[in-house]
């Protein structure tokens, strides 16, 4: 028999991988609402309409758990880049991120577990009602099971990035199975994840019939990205004691290229012509934004308006809350708008005026000291200057009257959880520009992939393999080009043909174009850059000196920085070189510092399997480094 819900989670998580009785709710006009025991029929998933219906509470879990009665009502996901160098949560060194929490006992670890699983669920259901009548399915029903199983290896790719090797379930789980569930090996769940792939991919079209539904870019985009990932695992090392297999290395990356290559020659995507557009709603409904947009959590007024907290918590205090904050490690790794390193003495670097002459995606990203922000929360709509170094700021109304106000991000009760206190001086801008809609209640799609990362999957794939052609340079340069960012060779005409240089371009380019995307933890981890990367504090803004609250003296730190204020990369050819991770130790005295103890261990670059789970299942192996 296969077990109901309510019997598998009295016993493990992963085994709610049998029958998922769900009820749906819908976020675009094909996610509509059916009654939970249709669901539990056996004979449901005989028709076309009803595999559509299913594949509908598949969409609802790419949402990470975001649910109308969620208490905090974000995708989970969007904490993976918190728990990075580049981000930054609240409150100081307590969070998964510098390396202070239990991830065995912690409750995140388990609920990105369970809700991953769960995620499984939802797709195994499905796909084992239509089982039996694939025979007699319309075409359009077999394009929706395609989906379906694009979405799971969506979920899957997940899984195996955090844990490694985890149970992985084709199907419903059975009595036998739960006798003595066990973990696959990781190589052999990627094998799995890229066949589907291959599968899902032969049957899908190319322009979906539905805008939000996966296509065939999507499969393969996918199988690119799981590619890249399992080929930087087998080249540079996988889990705490990093073993290596350069053969196999060479396959995964072979497979990523060409699956990339196809999106990029046959898919029809582009890249939308203004950057800032795919991050606000008004922005994301235009035609040449939803070209790039693949896969996507949609939160728009199509059907059931959804809505979530993402942006509530991404605040100044001036108009809202605030809760995570980019890092200085993050901006500085923005190149100035010739193209060349803020360290390099020919690129015009100012520590006094850091922010002047960047690459454009700086500012569409992070905000900085003096920029204009627009804050609106629906019944309050304001524009004021952000400012870093005094109780008092500039605010404009509707009508660019100026006025003086108090500048609730410095002084008052909640200063001491905003940007400049909490925070190192930056807040987010990604997602985050209030123009259109309310910061309590956005609904701006969330994105989990587009068509930028699809062409960087390419570049970095053939330069992991030596394929230092000109479609390597072709495809990077695109990505620059949307910005106005220089040609990569015009910049430095020696990274032609030189893998080390041609690695540190591409990488650099998705840190900056994808920041705040859910993808800086895998890369940091497949990269192996934890130890330099995520081992040192989180510094931001110089500290202001001669500060007299008495007299209204409130010096700009900016202005007093000094020419030496300019971080270190280490030597040419290092790898903190290569990875464009700056040190502040020659001036860290004179930044704001927060995570002091940030800290680093190896056996991170897994997470290890919930304790809850192998109290259950004592015979599930848990990850190197975690104790037994």
């Amino acid at each position: 028999m296969v077990y109901n819900m309510k019997t598998i989670a009295k016993q493990l998580y992963i085994a709610s991988v049998a029958v998922a009785a769900f009820a749906l709710t819908g976020c675009a006009d094909y996610l509509d609402k059916q009654p939970m025991s249709e669901y539990l029929s056996s004979d449901f998933y005989n028709s076309e309409g009803a595999i559509k219906q299913g594949a509908s509470g598949c969409y609802q879990r790419l949402k990470m758990n975001h649910t109308s009665s969620s208490s905090s009502n974000i995708p989970l996901c969007i904490l993976w880049d918190m728990y990075t160098p580049f981000g930054i949560e609240r409150a100081d060194n307590s969070s998964v991120g510098v390396g202070n929490v239990d991830l065995r006992t912690s409750y995140s670890n388990e609920f990105i577990w369970s809700t991953l699983y769960t995620s499984v669920a939802r797709c195994n259901t499905v796909l084992d009602g239509a089982e039996p009548y694939y025979g007699t399915l319309t075409d359009q029903a077999k394009v929706y099971l395609a989906e379906i199983r694009t979405l799971r290896a969506h979920f899957y790719i997940q899984m195996v990035s955090l844990w490694g090797d985890i149970p992985y379930f084709e199907h419903s789980v059975t009595d036998e199975q739960l006798k003595g569930v066990d973990r696959t090996p990781w190589q052999t769940c990627v094998d799995n994840i890229m066949a589907d792939l291959d599968a899902a991919a032969e049957i899908l079209p190319w322009t979906a019939s539905e805008w939000g539904r996966v296509d065939k870019s999507v499969a393969l985009g996918l199988k690119a990205r799981i590619g890249l990932y399992a080929g930087s695992w087998c080249k540079f090392g996988f889990g705490r004691d990093g073993v290596t297999d350069d053969a196999k290395a060479k396959h995964y990356f072979t497979a990523a290229a060409e699956a990339a290559k196809r999106v990029i020659n046959e898919s029809g995507r582009d890249l939308a012509p203004h950057y800032a557009d795919l991050f606000t709603r008004v922005g994301q409904m235009k035609d040449e934004v939803k070209k790039e947009s693949m896969l996507f959590m949609m939160f728009s007024d199509f059907g059931d308006k959804s809505s979530h907290y993402m942006s509530l918590g991404e605040q100044c205090r001036m108009i809202g809350q605030s809760g995570r904050f980019p890092t200085q490690q993050l901006v500085d790794t923005y190149e100035m708008a010739n193209g060349l390193r803020i360290d390099d003495p020919a690129s015009g670097y100012d520590p006094t005026k850091p922010f002047i002459s960047r690459d454009p995606r700086l500012k569409e990203t992070v905000y900085t000291h003096h920029d204009t922000i627009i804050g609106n929360t629906g019944a309050n709509k304001m524009k004021f200057l952000m400012e870093l170094f005094n109780p008092k700021t500039k605010s404009w109304d509707e009508k660019g009257n100026e006025s003086l106000v108090d500048n609730k991000d410095y002084a008052g009760s909640v200063a001491q959880y905003g940007y400049a206190f909490s925070g190192v001086g930056f807040a987010w801008k990604k997602y985050n520009h209030y123009d259109d809609e309310s910061s309590a209640v956005p609904t701006y799609n969330i994105h989990i992939m587009r068509f930028a990362e699809v062409l960087l999957t390419y570049a970095e794939a053939k330069i992991e393999l030596g394929e230092l052609d000109a479609t390597v340079v072709s495809a990077i340069d695109r990505v620059r080009a949307r910005v106005g960012m220089p040609g990569i060779l015009s910049v430095d005409p020696t990274r032609d043909g030189d893998q080390l240089k041609m690695r540190q371009i591409v990488r650099r380019e998705r840190k900056v174009e994808l920041a705040k995307e859910a993808l800086m933890l895998f890369d940091m981890r497949r990269w192996r850059t934890g130890a330099i990367q995520n081992a040192e504090p989180t510094y931001g803004y110089p500290l202001p000196q001669g500060v007299d609250a008495s007299k209204g003296i409130y010096p700009d730190g900016y202005e007093q920085a000094t020419p030496d204020m300019v971080p270190s990369y280490g030597d040419p050819g290092s790898e903190r070189d290569i990875n464009d991770i700056a040190s502040y130790a020659a001036f860290a005295d004179r930044l704001r510092t927060r995570d002091k103890s940030r800290s680093w261990d190896n056996r991170n670059y897994l997470w290890p399997i919930p304790q809850t789970e192998r109290n259950k299942c004592p015979w599930l192996e848990q990850n190197p480094g975690y104790g037994e």
